[in-house]
């Protein structure tokens, strides 16, 4: 009898073990979800729910959720890679609904969702079951610009200004900007058609002052800008306001020639010039054409449009190029004063160049047969006829290749042309006088006076000019 007594408390004992060890597992572990759903999503975020489990077990509260998501499926070993959800709930008692939205989700993309669960030791659950859906396409474009504005217009480029609108109409940050510019109104119809910038910037939170250049325009051109706005999927929004200005011309001239030279050519007529060629703007680029005038009057800009303009100029060479070009066709033994100017594309003219002068080649009679000796001394001769009427000849000898001066003087000493003003071989030579000035007038019935002068020779003598 004892012993069945004993053997009895044995077995009670026991139990009551067995019993206090359930409640501790029911204690110390809440249950596993089996629950968890994922009812609705959105293009950015997605609802889950679930039904709380409790503290212990089935019942009382639990402590704490830890939600987490992933682009693949979740399991114990890739727990702690998953993306932990920000503002989980604070569990209810155990039974009640849950629910939670997951924001900041990317669209069109399947997600994976499980939970955890902890009492206050913390002793945290197994995972849950494994939730999966796709959150919907992006739908809502960006919106329209409507503030499109030019802030600044230059030469060459166009500076436009405008305000983020956002990624989801005015809301969030767009991904991408279309900017296009066209000479002509920029419409839906012909978007496709007008010029895409290179340089667009990429935009900012909606709100946020937005700017960007468009460069490499042409000059004085009108051009009109338009913008459209797309979302990451993308999706784009309308057509912006459209904005119209004109880029500023060229107003910088070229820079005015100051070193032309002229001298008389090499043949009847002709007048050499030289200069230094200027640039396009300033002493930069090179110019687009010239004006080359000459008169048998001082040049001066008060005069320049009168004046005699050379009708086939050459054209200009890159600034600083020397340049040379002879003018022809004028009439010989005559002095000419000679400018010019140079313009450039957009037709601004630089000052006029300094002013030369020379006389128009005149052709010298040379007496000089290489089988005869040359002359063995300067000399000039008797012009003739004498008195003559409308023209007369001088000769004159040359001991030696020199530079060679003869003018003809009126009876008061004043010099009215220059015959001969270049450099002549040794030998015997001749020039006519046609009884006009430098100017191109008659010159008036009366004594006149020619001078010679050749190396350290001077010598002069009188005819006379009967009409």
């Amino acid at each position: 009898m004892d012993s069945l007594r004993h053997t009895t408390r044995l077995l009670t004992r026991a139990v009551r073990l067995a019993q206090i060890a359930a409640a501790t597992i029911i204690l110390y572990t809440p249950c596993v979800h089996a629950s968890l759903t994922a009812p609705g999503a959105t293009p950015n975020s997605v609802t889950l729910s679930w039904t709380a489990p409790g503290d212990d077990g089935g019942v009382g509260t639990a402590t704490v959720y830890d939600v987490r998501y992933s682009t693949s499926y979740i399991t114990d070993a890739n727990w702690d890679q998953a993306t932990q959800v920000a503002g989980e709930p604070a569990p209810q008692p155990a039974g009640s609904a849950e629910t939670l939205t997951v924001t900041g989700l990317d669209p069109s993309t399947t997600y994976y969702f499980a939970v955890k669960t902890a009492d206050e030791v913390p002793n945290w659950s197994p995972l849950s079951n494994v939730a999966t859906i796709t959150t919907e396409p992006e739908q809502e474009a960006p919106g329209n610009i409507a503030d499109l504005q030019v802030l600044e217009s230059l030469r060459y480029s166009v500076l436009l200004g405008w305000t983020a609108p956002g990624d989801d109409g005015d809301s969030g940050t767009a991904a991408a900007y279309d900017i296009r510019y066209w000479s002509a109104m920029i419409t839906e119809a012909n978007w496709d058609s007008a010029l895409q910038v290179d340089n667009e910037p990429v935009p900012g939170p909606a709100g946020t002052p937005e700017s960007c250049t468009v460069a490499d325009l042409n000059e004085s051109t009108v051009y009109y800008f338009a913008i459209k706005t797309a979302d990451e999927v993308p999706n784009w929004s309308g057509l912006s306001n459209v904005v119209t200005t004109s880029t500023s011309g060229d107003e910088t001239p070229p820079s005015a020639v100051e070193d032309l030279e002229v001298a008389s050519g090499d043949n009847d007529g002709e007048i050499d010039l030289s200069w230094t060629a200027p640039g396009d703007d300033g002493l930069f680029g090179t110019a687009h054409h010239y004006e080359i005038r000459y008169s048998l009057n001082m040049i001066s800009p008060q005069n320049w449009d009168s004046c005699a303009a050379c009708p086939s100029p050459p054209s200009p060479l890159a600034g600083g190029d020397a340049q040379a070009f002879t003018l022809c066709e004028l009439e010989p033994g005559q002095m000419y004063y000679v400018a010019l100017k140079a313009f450039d594309e957009a037709g601004n003219p630089a000052p006029i160049s300094n002013i030369d002068s020379a006389v128009a080649y005149y052709s010298i009679i040379s007496d000089v047969d290489d089988e005869d000796a040359l002359p063995t001394e300067f000399a000039l001769s008797q012009n003739y006829p004498n008195p003559f009427n409308p023209e007369t000849e001088i000769h004159f000898s040359l001991a030696a290749d020199c530079n060679v001066r003869l003018e003809i003087f009126n009876a008061l000493g004043q010099k009215i042309t220059t015959l001969v003003d270049r450099q002549l071989p040794a030998g015997n030579h001749a020039a006519r006088w046609d009884g006009t000035t430098s100017a191109g007038q008659s010159a008036a019935t009366g004594v006149y006076f020619y001078r010679l002068q050749a190396e350290n020779f001077l010598d002069s003598k009188k005819m006379v000019l009967l009409k």
